[in-house]
């Protein structure tokens, strides 16, 4: 720099600032040599895993962002660096990622603690376990407004009974009620009558009684809930799991995984994680109303201990829950229309369809599958395919055994 402004360098002044002595910084000055930095000559972590990145960063949809967090949660003891560095890995290497093109500028906003959720779906996802199967499902977003505390809800599809129960789940999670909830024109929420909305009546009263105002979008606005809007870039994080978990109970649990790290993370507006923020918030928020009631609201509730068969009652018939149940307590939650809803921990771990149900007793093949792991059908070439072999003889038997 001193050489390109045509000036002599203070060589004692420079050997001051960078701990060197004045006479090597004067033999490089003369030999005409740098000083050179050589950290950016040693080997990444990241180096190690170079085959995978480039093989993530492919996947449609997915972020850089999701990729460094796969990483950091599959590979936890390897020493990964941060996010920034990642991006300089990815920088030097040219590995590249998909971008968007820009949107049109809207203004910030701003809630106090305590006034607004806002939510909405994120889908289709259709994501393939390590084992070939195909999961087709949704994820409930909600964000609220003055801390941006995320809570995402796996639901296998988005109708009005699911709904019900991610807000339920949501406020349960969240321990109170906000002022109002936002959301835009979902078929779960509003229908279209001679170019007029018209909400419906069952998730107005269902909010009423708990305790929020349904409010929203005006149409074609989706940057009014620009904040859940931002939830997008969580669920994309979801597609680095492609074909890296195994069954739905993997699924649920990458998602669970995705929504704990968002709220730990400085939200670049506040400068401070959501979590911290939502100790204030929380204070802020409404008693939820009659608890009972609004379970009651959502479907035909019961509390059930899981027996060793992982079978557990509702509407007339039996579920199967993962193996991993065995023991605790589940709350069954059988919908008007037909969907039964299964949660242990206040976690979504199975979901029936019981209108296509046959027979009394309904095993998801993964947790038969599950059930026969460790036994005599061990040493079966496909587990799955003795499983499938069992059910079927159990539904000849009038046991049902769908699946």
């Amino acid at each position: 720099m001193y050489r390109q402004l045509g000036t002599r360098s203070n060589f004692s002044e420079i050997g001051r600032r960078y701990g060197l002595d004045r006479h090597t910084v004067a033999r490089y000055w003369e030999s005409g040599e740098e000083v050179e930095d050589r950290r950016s000559d040693r080997p990444s972590t990241f180096d190690a895993f170079g085959d995978a990145i480039a093989a993530k960063a492919s996947l449609p949809g997915v972020t850089k962002k999701a990729v460094h967090e796969f990483l950091l949660d599959r590979h936890p003891d390897a020493g990964l660096a941060g996010y920034n560095v990642f991006t300089q890995w990815c920088r030097s290497r040219g590995v590249g990622f998909g971008g968007g093109a820009g949107s049109e500028p809207h203004p910030r906003f701003e809630t106090p603690p305590g006034r607004q959720l806002q939510f909405d779906w994120k889908g289709s996802l259709a994501m393939t376990d390590a084992l070939g199967e195909v999961f087709e499902s949704d994820v409930f977003t909600g964000t609220l407004g003055y801390s941006r505390v995320h809570r995402l809800v796996y639901s296998p599809t988005r109708t009005e009974d699911d709904l019900l129960a991610c807000l339920l789940a949501t406020f349960v999670r969240l321990g109170g009620v906000p002022e109002e909830v936002l959301t835009d024109n979902m078929s779960a929420v509003v229908t279209m009558s001679g170019g007029r909305r018209r909400r419906s009546e069952r998730v107005l009263r269902f909010l009423r009684e708990a305790g929020a105002e349904l409010v929203l979008c005006a149409p074609r606005t989706p940057e009014t809930k620009g904040k859940d809007e931002s939830a997008d870039r969580f669920v994309g994080r979801l597609r680095a799991y492609d074909r890296d978990f195994v069954g739905e109970a993997g699924l649920i649990a990458a998602i669970a995984r995705i929504e704990a790290r968002p709220d730990a993370e400085p939200n670049e507006t506040a400068g401070l994680p959501p979590a911290a923020l939502f100790m204030c918030e929380r204070e802020r928020l409404r008693p939820i109303g009659n608890l009972r009631l609004l379970r009651e609201m959502v479907g035909d509730v019961s509390v059930q201990v899981v027996p060793p068969t992982m079978l557990v009652r509702a509407a007339g018939r039996q579920f199967s829950v993962p193996r991993s149940c065995i023991g605790r307590r589940a709350t069954v939650t059988a919908m008007p229309s037909g969907q039964v809803r299964i949660e242990v921990g206040g976690e979504l771990v199975a979901v029936h369809d019981a209108s296509s149900a046959r027979g009394p007793i309904v095993y998801d093949e993964r947790h038969y599958a599950e059930a026969l792991e460790g036994k005599r059908w061990a040493g079966d070439a496909d587990i799955r395919e003795a499983a499938r072999a069992d059910l079927e003889l159990l539904e000849g038997l009038g046991g049902g055994g769908a699946l």
